[in-house]
């Protein structure tokens, strides 16, 4: 359901819950759209050679040792003064996740390559050789990958799909809400820490005109006639507070597709309207699924070691050596 309040001549409308029977810190969107299209993470198996992966770069498939390639996406995900704890737990995610590519087939977008260097399908990555020759600090990341090296996240004895973003609401969301598949080790769990990244809160204003053009794009059979007030209807939230359907102009959309058509930071929004305008309010910077990178920073900074922080996150998952 929603709510319409008039505070001081603007229009405030607010989404509820209704039930229903889905350049670092920016760049840690790795949506994992292929969980539906690939294997999942039960049905992967270890690759025969995990040592090596052929990454493309800047569209050239690289092979690259693992535990390199682990340190360029990891240098370009988290920051180089984030707590080591932390810094490890990123380190253990994009080593499992590249090993979980690696298990599940290359796919149709790079057929030559495990991974590739775009972070919205893949990671983020840096050639750390060139970071360290332009002066950059990486000691830390760089020492973070040798202390977990070799170390993934398994469930069920294979490698699990280890997605990670910048930072959720006070909680992450489950793949289900996202994505629409259900996975076990990546639900809803409580990720405090958040209010510490300078963007938890965020606002977008676009003039009804703009928003039309937008939505004219991304969704041409919603009826954005009328004024922006009376565009968005009912909701279906998940327990995180992101946004899984909501009805633009009588036709049912995703709250990812709003997101990405919108450019906001998360599915967690609500919205304020004027007679020619509308403002997304969001909370949180990313998909919101698996590794909050400010929850991991929260959780070390208060004495948590990574193979705990993992376990939060990836709940039911088991810490292997391969």
């Amino acid at each position: 359901m929603r709510r319409l309040l008039l505070t001081g001549g603007v229009l405030v409308l607010t989404l509820y819950l209704v039930p229903a029977v889905w350049l670092w810190r920016g760049e840690t969107d790795n949506r994992a759209a292929d969980l539906g299209a690939e294997q999942t993470a039960s049905e992967a198996t270890l690759p025969k050679n995990y040592d090596t992966v052929t990454v493309s770069v800047d569209g050239t498939p690289t092979e690259l040792p693992l535990e390199t390639y682990v340190a360029g996406v990891v240098s370009a995900e988290i920051a180089n003064d984030f707590p080591l704890e932390a810094i490890r737990a990123q380190a253990v995610a994009a080593r499992t996740y590249a090993v979980y590519k690696m298990a599940s087939g290359r796919p149709e977008a790079h057929p030559d390559a495990d991974l590739c260097d775009d972070y919205h399908h893949c990671a983020a990555y840096r050639d750390i050789a060139v970071q360290t020759a332009s002066g950059a600090d990486v000691s830390r990341v760089e020492q973070a990958v040798r202390d977990t090296a070799g170390e993934i996240l398994t469930y069920d004895g294979a490698p699990i799909a280890a997605v990670f973003h910048c930072v959720s609401g006070p909680r992450t969301e489950a793949a289900r809400d996202v994505w629409g598949e259900d996975v076990p080790y990546l639900q809803s769990v409580v990720s405090p820490g958040g209010t510490a990244y300078d963007g938890y809160e965020d606002a977008i204003t676009l003039s009804a005109d703009e928003f039309r053009q937008k939505a004219a794009d991304a969704f041409p059979s919603a009826d954005l006639t009328g004024t922006p007030g009376e565009w968005f209807k009912a909701s279906v939230r998940s327990d995180a507070g992101g946004v899984i359907t909501v009805q633009l102009g009588g036709v049912t959309v995703d709250g990812t597709a709003v997101r990405e058509a919108f450019g906001l930071q998360s599915t967690n929004f609500t919205l304020t309207t004027t007679e020619d305008s509308i403002t997304f309010h969001t909370i949180g910077y990313g998909h919101g699924v698996g590794l909050s990178q400010y929850g991991a920073m929260y959780m070390a900074e208060q004495g948590a070691g990574y193979a705990e922080i993992l376990s939060h996150y990836y709940p039911g998952t088991v810490l292997t050596n391969v």
